[in-house]
Order: C-alpha cells, then structure tokens, then sequence
C-alpha cells in the first residue's frame, strides 16, 4: 500500500514535466491541473477502499470475538450442568446406599437419614428449609414429622386433600411433594419452603423430589415394621 501512495506521490510530483505540451483542446496548464487532480482521487479512492476493508475485518473480527466468548459461555454452562447432575446423582446414591444397610438401621441412622433427604431437598431446590412428615392419611394424624424449630408447615388437611394422581402441589409459598404410595395407611409429605422457583421448573428435579419422598416412606415403614408398630 506505501509503494502504491510512493508511485502516486512521484507521479503527481512529476507532471509538470511530463506535460509539456497543449493536449488536444486543453492547454498544458488545464491538463496538468486534470492529472494532478486525477492522481488526488486515485488516492482517494485507494483510501476509501483501504477504510473500508479495515472496517470489513474489525466487524469479522468483532463477529470472532463474540463467537468464541458465546462457545466459553456455552462450555462453562455444559460443564455446570454436567456437575450439577453429578451432585444430584451424589445425592440420589448417598440416600440410596443409607437405604440399603439394614443391619446398621437404629434409631439414630434411621433420624441421620430422614435428615439427609430433607438436606437434599434443600439443595436441590435452594430452599430456606424443608419439614417431613408422615401422616395418616385416614385420621389426619401425625405419625411423626421432622419439622425445624420454630417453622411452620402445613396443615395435615390440606396435605391428604391432594388428588391421588397429584405429588406436586403449591401451597402459598410452600411446596408439597408427596409419595407416589401409601403405606398401611401412612403417606410422606415433603413440605419446602421459600425454594428457588428456576429449580422448581425443572423436571428433573420434581422427579428427585418425589424420589426422596418415597425412599423416606420405604425407611419409616421398614423401621416400623422391624420395631413391630403399625
């Protein structure tokens, strides 16, 4: 490109000298003044295309830049979620294997792993906190909860009025996640309050909750049964 501007420069610096003489109709002067101005708009021109290739690869550069930050963008969310599935995996196994040792199933495992579920919903859904219940689901009672001091829950009532067909159910701001089975007579209730609703619109999630609900129902009714309780 300087060899081009260099070439045109000594040109331009050259015509008086190259025309000496009158050019058809124009006098010498006149076409001195049309060559110098023709070499001042090939410069231009030269320039004019110089500017826009210029701006032609900042903007292919700028498209490049925005690709490559769209594909980390798009890495670091694939390995996020990758990790995310691991963990709920982690969870799902931990509450599974605590599950599956029956030999070792005394009153403080069987509380260990109650407490285990309800902090595994809590992470799972970022919430302030969970209650587990488990209520007959004919006379309304209790049959034990786990239930943090000072919290609310919700009523047994509006627990066993959900549908059969029904696990998932929004009560204010809490949600209800039950089992899918009852139990002689005993169902589960996950009680999860103040969750973060992204995660609560996964399904996934809503799966593994009810997972949760119904492994906790399998651990009482087992515990029971050993303890020989109804």
């Amino acid at each position: 490109m300087y060899w081009i501007f260099l070439i045109i420069f000594t040109i331009t610096v050259l015509i008086p000298d190259l025309v000496r003489n009158n050019i058809f109709f124009l006098s010498e002067t006149r076409a001195e003044e049309i060559a110098i101005f023709l070499m001042g708009a090939i410069t231009f021109i030269i320039i004019l295309k110089n500017e826009q290739q210029i701006l032609f690869h900042k903007k292919e550069k700028e498209k490049d830049e925005k690709r490559i930050e769209q594909t980390v963008k798009d890495l670091v969310e694939s390995y996020s979620y990758i990790g995310e599935v691991n963990r709920k995996m982690d969870i799902l196994m931990g509450i599974a294997l605590g599950l599956s040792d029956r030999t070792v199933l005394s009153k403080t495992h069987e509380n260990e792993t109650y407490a285990s579920i309800v902090n595994a919903a809590n992470s799972l859904l970022k919430a302030d906190f969970t209650s587990l219940k488990f209520v007959n689901t004919k006379t309304l009672r209790t049959s034990r909860e786990f239930v943090p001091e000072g919290r609310e829950s919700v009523k047994n009532a509006v627990l066993v009025s959900m549908k059969e067909n029904v696990h998932i159910k929004k009560q204010r701001d809490f949600l209800v996640v039950s089992s899918n089975q009852e139990v002689k007579g005993i169902k589960s209730y996950l009680v999860i309050h103040n969750y973060n609703t992204e995660e609560e619109s996964n399904p996934k999630n809503m799966e593994i909750l009810k997972v949760f609900a119904s492994q906790a129902l399998f651990l009482y009714s087992f515990a029971h049964s050993s303890h020989g309780e109804a």
